[in-house]
C-alpha cells in the first residue's frame, strides 16, 4: 500500500515505493489550491487514553461507541475526531473544541483548526481578531489541556510534539520548537520528519532520484549521515533503510545490524517487520529471523496483535470523482495472526489496522484514499461487525458518511499521509 490514513495506516512502505516529503513551506502553496479538501481527519484513538472510544457518524452528527459497539457518547457534534490522551476535537459549526471521555466539553469550540493531544499539548489555531489577514484565518499556537496558550498563536503552520519537539513554520522558516515555544534549531535545506526515539529522518533533496536520507539528533546536527537512498524513521530501537537497492536495519549509531538482504521492508511494531522478499511480503524478528513465510502481495504492520495482508497481486485503476479519489483493486484483504495463521479471510476491499480489539472496514466498492464512504464498519477479530453506518435499524440521512477518510493536509503534508511515487 503507498498511501496511509491516520492511526489506520501509520507507517510507510519501503519498496519500490518512495516517500513524497513536502516541505512545510510547500504545503502552504499546495493547501491553498487544494483549500476545498481540508475539511476533517478521522483518528481512531491511541493507547495513551483511559478507554479506547471509536467515532461514529449518525443522522449528520458525531458520536462515539466502545468496543462492543454500544453508543457512549450520543451523537451531537458536527464533526468529531478520535480521543488523545483523554480529549477529543470536535466541531460546533466552524468553530473546534474538545471533549473528555463522557462527551463533557472541557475545552469551549474557539478554534478555526484542533488536533490530537500529544505529550500534554496540542496544535491549535486562533482566529484573528481582525479576520483574515493574506488569505489566511489566523495563527497556530499550543494549548493545554485546560484549553490555556502554553505556547502563544504565533506560527503559519504547527504540528504535534514528538519526543519533546514539534515542527513549525515562522517568518517562512521550517523550524523545531520545544515546550517552552523556543526555537531549536531551524533548517532550509532538509526535508525533515518527526522525531522518533530522538533521531529525526531526513532527506537531502526531497524526493529527487540523487537525495539520500540520514538522521538529524535533537540538535538539529547530523547524528547519522545520509548515505541510504530512502529511509523510514525508527521504531523500536530500528530503522528500515535501503542502500544500493536492498533494504535492511540500522541501530541509533547508524550500525547496520540486520543485513541489507531484503527488496524492501517496513518499521518493526510489535517486535515484528514486514519484510520483501522478491515479489512477496513475510515477517521477521529483531533478529533478522523469518518468523511468517514471505506469502503475501502485500503486509501492513502488527498492530494490537494482528496484522492487515493482501492476496492475489496488485492491479489498480484510479479514478477521481469530484473531490473523491477512488482505486480499484483487484485484491482483497484479511487479517493474520502472529503465527501467521489467517484470522479473518481475505474478503475486504480496505480495513485498517486493528486497535482495542476493533478495525475499521470500507463496505463500498471502491478502495478510496481520499473523500467520503458512506458503506463502512467496525468489525472485531472474531469477524463480527459492531457497528455499521448503513444498518437496517437505522433512519439514513443524506450526511450518515463517517467522512473517515477526508484527510487534513496540514496533516498530508508532514507525511503521516504518505504517498509514493516510483523509485527510478
Amino acid at each position: 500500500m503507498c498511501f496511509f490514513v491516520p492511526n489506520l495506516y501509520k507507517t510507510s512502505t519501503l519498496s519500490k515505493c518512495r516517500p513524497k516529503v513536502i516541505s512545510i513551506k510547500a504545503f502552504i502553496l499546495y493547501s491553498l489550491f487544494l483549500n476545498a479538501l481540508t475539511s476533517s481527519i478521522y483518528a481512531q484513538p491511541n493507547n495513551e487514553s483511559t478507554r479506547q472510544l471509536f467515532p461514529i457518524h449518525q443522522n449528520g452528527k458525531s458520536g462515539y461507541i466502545d468496543n462492543t459497539g454500544r453508543i457512549v457518547i450520543r451523537p451531537q457534534f458536527d464533526e468529531a475526531w478520535g480521543f488523545s490522551e483523554g480529549l477529543a476535537p470536535f466541531r460546533d459549526g466552524n468553530k473546534w473544541g474538545y471533549i473528555d471521555e463522557t462527551g463533557r466539553i472541557v475545552i469551549r469550540p474557539q478554534f478555526f483548526e484542533a488536533t490530537s493531544f500529544k505529550e500534554g499539548l496540542a496544535p491549535v489555531g486562533a482566529f484573528f481578531k481582525s479576520g483574515f489577514i493574506d488569505q489566511r484565518l489566523g495563527n497556530y499556537g499550543y494549548i493545554n489541556k485546560v484549553g490555556g496558550f502554553a505556547i502563544k498563536p504565533q506560527f503559519e503552520v504547527a504540528f504535534e510534539f514528538s519526543d519533546g519537539l514539534a515542527a513549525v513554520l515562522l517568518d517562512g522558516k521550517n523550524s523545531y520548537i520545544d515546550k517552552s515555544g523556543k526555537i531549536v534549531f531551524s533548517e532550509r535545506d532538509l526535508f525533515v520528519e518527526e522525531f522518533s526515539d530522538g533521531l529525526a529522518l531526513f532527506t537531502t533533496r526531497g524526493s529527487m532520484p540523487d537525495s539520500k536520507t540520514g538522521f538529524l539528533d535533537k540538535t538539529g546536527m547530523v547524528a547519522i549521515s545520509p548515505r541510504f537512498d530512502f529511509g523510514q524513521s525508527f521504531s523500536e530501537g530500528l530503522a528500515c533503510m535501503s542502500l544500493n537497492k536492498k533494504a535492511g536495519f540500522i541501530d541509533q549509531n547508524g550500525h547496520v545490524v540486520i543485513d541489507f538482504r531484503f527488496d524492501g521492508c517496513r518499521s518493526f511494531s510489535e517486535g515484528m517487520a514486514a519484510v520483501l522478499v522478491g515479489d512477496k511480503w513475510g515477517y521477521i524478528d529483531k533478529s533478522g529471523n523469518i518468523v511468517i513465510e514471505p506469502n503475501f502481495p502485500e503486509a501492513e504492520d502488527f498492530s494490537d496483535g494482528v496484522a492487515v495482508i493482501r492476496v492475489v497481486e496488485p492491479g489498480d485503476r484510479k479514478e477521481i470523482k469530484g473531490n473523491d479519489l477512488l482505486i480499484y483493486r483487484t485484491g482483497k484483504y484479511g487479517v493474520i495472526d502472529r503465527s501467521g495463521r489467517m484470522i479473518l479471510q481475505p474478503k475486504f476491499i480496505q480495513i485498517s489496522s486493528f486497535s482495542d480489539g476493533l478495525a475499521w472496514v470500507n463496505l463500498s466498492g471502491s478502495y478510496i484514499v481520499h473523500g467520503n464512504v458512506d458503506k463502512w464498519a467496525y468489525i472485531n477479530k472474531s469477524g463480527r461487525y459492531v457497528w455499521k453506518s448503513f444498518a437496517s435499524s437505522r433512519r439514513r440521512s443524506r450526511n450518515s458518511s463517517l467522512n473517515p477518510l477526508k484527510l487534513s493536509l496540514r496533516m498530508f503534508a508532514f507525511g503521516v499521509v504518505q504517498q509514493h511515487a516510483a523509485a527510478g
